[in-house]
């Protein structure tokens, strides 16, 4: 059985033995020692055990405070001293130590242990193993990363130490800033940013991903670019100047520097934007400046600003244009308006010289011979001077009805646009002595009311403005219905023609009311102008507009209505030779005196009443029960048309004569379907009247 290796318990004894020997050598004075040379060797001998001692003590401090693992093994691998901390970092506890079931091969890791002998074999041969990573691996399966050395002791049984330093929370840290790195690695990716960093000190420069050599375009063959690389050989001429004074200015530890600028890539003949951003810091080791910075590709964004900056621009300069064409029609309608107010005023004069020139003087007339009449008592005379009075009433008429078509043609209300048109033919020709070809494509009704009038006063504009500039006696004018239920006009000649933006900026410095006024009508309907002309070669002017929503049509009865065989008798019951009742409602009392003179004449005829308004009327039709209603449209709040169908649904045997000055297709239509039997213009000879009036009667 070989003998117990002696641990540092048994140097001690063994040390203290010598040092007690040596104190009594000294006091005894014991004679053994002869010669100063034996006494130099004891003093020697003494200060060495005074030094082991005060280096085992250190030793123990050491070993005790539990700062590094310590472990003393014997030349078979088992420990044979361990502290505190080494038995905690190989998983050990102290009765295992104490029993002697701790072995320095068992401890390491496999990965480790030398691929051939021992570390006792490593040892001998090497007596220093250099400082190394290990692992401990402990009982319960677990490891303990370690920084460890180991010695061989001179000694005669081969004893050897070992150092251990636990690397746990190192490799801990290690990982989760590898971690944080490959976080920071896949963010930078997946946001197509580039991590770099140039010690600016060394002029040196390191790429941390593949983003940043894809967007300076360079292969992991080319080296990192550094700064002045970067500045001389990236950066665009035009934005070298401001980037190196902004980066100069910033370059002091702590700052932050962000920049965008185009660069120049290898692989690319266009250039792209980038913007860098970084902060400053300064390297511990060797107190270099540089600075971790991030790069990214932002080409596409400054394509899409630059887009953006031209819709802008494009969007700014329209409302600029808008706004100089609104603020331009607006002064344009400003000096509209009061040419309008002129105009109009220029139109009442006309209307009063057509009054003062020629009405008047015909009333006058007409009063001189009703004076002459008064004066004189011949009847052959009287007869001449009722047939002279007669003509110039007839004049008057015609005077009127002449100003009457020129205010609001009722061609135009009884045949609508087509209607309007062949009136224009005949105006044009009897005024201006202008040729009008029409050529009218059916059917084009129907169309709304105000904007067939709309229409027929474009035309008529636009009429005008060809005998003003053309130099041409002619024209022609199609009118047609399109698929999309539209009106379309258009007017040709072929005279002088004009420039139409010269002339539209005339228009804008004049503010005519021909073209423009005619423009602006339409837009508000919807509807629009379009002019082709040159100089010299003619002018084609062609207006669109919306049919427009229309009411629907009113189908009159017959002429005269027929009496049923259970209807009222048409007279009261008198003898054969009793007169016709007739009811007068006319809201002019000269014209129902007139009426009354005349109808009295006729010896059938036997005028029972006189109404000015509807409500009189229906009174007195219901208590008088006449034959004939001469019923006038214009009654006031309640037309006409009321005053016939409240009449007729109570009295349906009585006959309704319609008198009026209207002749509107509509008007006609509309008294027709309240019940009237005729429908009469006043300017009708009065034998007509007579004549309807009997007829029926007799048609009863």
């Amino acid at each position: 059985m070989k003998p117990a290796k002696p641990t540092y318990r048994d140097l001690e004894k063994q040390l203290a033995q010598a040092c007690k020997i040596l104190t009594a050598i000294q006091q005894d004075q014991v004679d053994v020692i002869a010669g100063d040379d034996r006494h130099m060797q004891l003093y020697s001998l003494k200060k060495t055990i005074d030094m082991l001692r005060q280096d085992e003590r250190n030793f123990r401090a050491l070993a005790d405070a539990d700062l590094i693992g310590i472990a003393f093994g014997d030349s078979s691998g088992n420990v044979t001293y361990i502290n505190n901390e080494m038995l905690r970092m190989t998983g050990y506890s102290r009765a295992d130590a104490i029993a002697g079931r701790i072995n320095w091969e068992n401890c390491l890791a496999p990965e480790n242990r030398p691929e051939t002998g021992t570390w006792l074999e490593r040892l001998v041969n090497q007596k220093v193993v250099s400082v190394q990573e290990w692992a401990f691996l402990r009982p319960d399966g677990n490891r303990t990363p370690v920084l460890g050395t180991a010695s061989r002791i001179t000694s005669h049984d081969g004893a050897y130490v070992i150092i251990a330093l636990d690397r746990t929370q190192i490799c801990q840290a290690e990982s989760h800033r590898w971690k944080s790195d490959q976080r920071l690695r896949m963010a930078a990716d997946s946001l197509n940013i580039g991590v770099f960093e140039w010690n600016l000190t060394k002029d040196t420069a390191f790429w941390e991903n593949d983003q940043m050599y894809h967007i300076f375009g360079r292969s992991r063959q080319l080296a990192p670019l550094p700064y002045s690389d970067f500045l001389e050989q990236a950066v665009d001429l035009r934005d070298k100047k401001a980037f190196a004074q902004t980066f100069s200015k910033a370059q002091h530890p702590g700052n932050v520097f962000t920049l965008t600028c185009r660069i120049h890539r290898p692989d690319s003949s266009t250039l792209s934007w980038i913007e860098i951003s970084g902060k400053f810091y300064q390297n511990d080791s060797d107190l270099s400046l540089c600075m971790i910075g991030l790069a990214k590709d932002i080409s596409e964004q400054k394509q899409h600003e630059q887009t953006i900056k031209k819709i802008n621009d494009l969007l700014e300069q329209r409302v600029r244009d808008r706004t100089a064409k609104i603020q331009s029609q607006t002064e344009r309608l400003r000096v509209l308006a009061t040419k309008l107010g002129q105009v109009e005023q220029k139109e009442r004069n006309r209307l009063a010289a057509v009054l003062h020139d020629h009405i008047q003087p015909l009333v006058v007339g007409a009063r001189m011979q009703l004076w002459e009449l008064y004066r004189k008592n011949d009847i052959g005379e009287t007869h001449e001077n009722a047939h002279k009075i007669e003509g110039v009433l007839e004049e008057t008429l015609t005077e009127l009805r002449s100003l009457t078509l020129d205010l609001s043609p009722s061609a135009i209300l009884n045949d609508g646009l087509a209607g309007g048109v062949k009136w224009l033919v005949a105006y044009m020709q009897k005024k201006f002595a202008f040729t009008l070809k029409p050529r009218v494509e059916e059917p084009i009704d129907p169309i709304s009311e105000n904007i067939c009038f709309l229409l027929f006063q474009c035309l008529k504009e636009l009429l005008f403005n060809v005998v003003k500039h053309s130099g041409e006696d002619q024209a022609t004018v199609s009118i047609e219905r399109t698929q999309d239920q539209k009106i379309k006009i258009i007017v040709c000649d072929s005279g002088n023609g004009f420039d139409p933006d010269t002339f539209a900026q005339i228009q804008n410095d004049t503010a005519s009311l021909g073209l423009f006024s005619i423009e602006e009508r339409l837009k508000d309907i919807g509807g629009r102008m379009v002019i082709a002309s040159a100089p010299g070669q003619g002018t084609t002017v062609t207006l669109t507009a919306p049919a427009g929503e229309t009411d629907e049509k009113i189908t009159p009865p017959e002429h005269r209505h027929k009496r049923r065989k259970n209807d009222k008798p048409a007279i009261r019951v008198r003898n054969t030779e009793d007169s016709i009742g007739i009811l007068i409602v006319d809201d002019h009392k000269l014209l129902r005196e007139g009426l009354v003179g005349l109808l009295q004449m006729e010896p059938d005829f036997e005028v029972v009443g006189e109404a000015a308004d509807a409500d009189t009327a229906i009174a007195l039709a219901e208590k008088l029960e006449p034959d004939v209603v001469i019923m006038d449209v214009n009654l006031g709040e309640k037309t006409g048309m009321d005053a016939t169908r409240q009449i007729l649904s109570k009295n349906p045997h009585i006959k309704v004569i319609a008198l009026s000055m209207h002749s509107e297709k509509r008007v006609i239509n509309a008294m027709y379907h309240a019940g009237a039997s005729v429908f009469l213009n006043k300017t009708v000879p009065s034998d007509t009247l007579i004549a309807e009036v009997r007829g029926c009667i007799s048609d009863s």
